[in-house]
């Protein structure tokens, strides 16, 4: 699935790997983008909502939104749960 944000404006495409590589549409490059290959959630609509709102959090982060880093910056590497 492909997500693009111009302005407030959003738009998605669903791709498959035969596809090849979604490119924006238009002029102009979006805002901000993401590609998502995941697993769509199945069940209700709590799991599909948390999903999107996710994606989009991801998203955003790119284009200079909160930082979405899973670890704190003073965790000793390697990562461990």
């Amino acid at each position: 699935m492909y997500v693009e944000r111009r302005g407030e404006d959003y738009s998605w495409r669903l791709c498959g790997l035969a596809d090849g590589f979604p490119t924006p549409e238009g002029d102009a490059a979006p805002d901000v983008w993401i590609y998502s290959t995941g697993t769509w959630p199945k069940g209700d609509g709590d799991r599909v909502t948390a999903y999107i709102d996710d994606l989009l959090a991801e998203m955003e982060s790119m284009a200079g939104g909160p930082d979405r880093c899973r670890w704190d910056a003073d965790d000793p590497w390697p990562h461990m749960h």
